[in-house]
């Protein structure tokens, strides 16, 4: 039986942008450099941290060439190709992905209305697109958008995703742990990502190979340390570095910041990047926190995360 193709900590990679939503794309090298400096095990772009459903296809691309021109030879990039309401997108989006070295293709499923026999059938046209590049469903909302709504076991759900000839993983962002069990009782090769970034250290008492999320997106180092100390058995450290990480989600939480302007300020002032304004078409609109509130979320985050940087 083949073993899971990776793990580890994987940051949610956001997309840089301008105040009109224009792709900074030369920020792509200074992002995968302190990526690497920061000992991830791989990325994945535009996902939810990386607004994918808030950006047309043309950016999509735009952001995805750039990263894995740079980067595909040093770090394992996942590419998100999910959330269009024209499937004949995401389609083009896979091909692209595969054409310019992606390590792996994601998508979320078509939405509560679609049956699992309708989302099978959309997955099999993006295996077609990357025939050679593996395939991770982008699991949410309990499933419910792979499923129609329907409660569905895991031996069920993962008997129809055999009709996917690329399925090899689940990005899996949820809480309901005894699912992401049930997935590996049946299918102990897959790999299975997490993206409960303030719970992750107890994914990996149920079998994790890793996390992927937007909280890794600037704590990578940090979740390293926690990871290596689960391994070696320090559960006391390595939960208490999980209580240091929340702080920082407490902070950026607070509705004069937000998650993702939240996010790409510490980019700025903290990693020296400057990594822009979140999509002005997506929920944060291209607000940024008041100086007053970055302060405060620099000082909590260099009081409790640990980095490769400083």
């Amino acid at each position: 039986m083949s073993r899971p193709l990776i793990g580890g900590v994987l940051p949610a990679l956001i997309t840089p942008l301008d105040k009109q939503g224009n792709v900074l794309i030369h920020l792509a090298e200074p992002i995968i450099k302190m990526y690497l400096r920061e000992k991830a095990d791989g990325l994945y772009a535009l996902g939810w941290t990386g607004e994918g459903a808030h950006l047309e296809p043309a950016k999509r691309k735009q952001w995805a060439q750039a990263i894995l021109e740079y980067g595909k030879d040093k770090l394992p990039i996942f590419i998100h190709v999910g959330y269009n309401k024209n499937l004949d997108d995401s389609v083009e989006l896979a091909r692209h992905a595969e054409e310019w070295g992606a390590f792996a293709v994601a998508s979320v499923g078509i939405g509560e209305e679609a049956s699992l026999e309708d989302n099978i059938n959309y997955f099999k046209r993006i295996s077609a697109a990357a025939p050679n590049t593996p395939f991770f469903i982008y699991w949410v909302s309990q499933g419910k958008t792979l499923t129609g709504g329907k409660d569905m076991t895991a031996a069920d759900i993962l008997d129809a995703l055999d009709k996917v000839p690329t399925f090899r993983g689940i990005k899996f962002t949820d809480t309901n742990f005894y699912m992401l069990d049930r997935f590996k009782k049946y299918r102990p090769d897959i790999t299975i990502l997490t993206g409960a970034d303030e719970m992750a250290v107890l994914t990996q008492f149920f079998g994790a190979d890793g996390n992927i999320g937007a909280l890794q997106g600037i704590t990578c180092y940090h979740y390293k340390v926690m990871w290596q100390k689960f391994l070696e058995g320090n559960y006391r450290e390595a939960r208490e570095l999980q209580y240091r990480a929340n702080e920082v989600v407490e902070c950026y939480a607070q509705p004069g910041i937000g998650s993702l302007p939240g996010i790409k300020t510490v980019f700025d002032r903290v990693y020296g990047i400057p990594a822009g304004n979140a999509s002005p078409d997506g929920p944060f609109g291209s607000r940024m926190p008041s100086e007053e509130d970055t302060e405060t979320l620099v000082r909590i985050f260099r009081k409790n995360i640990l980095t490769a940087t400083y």
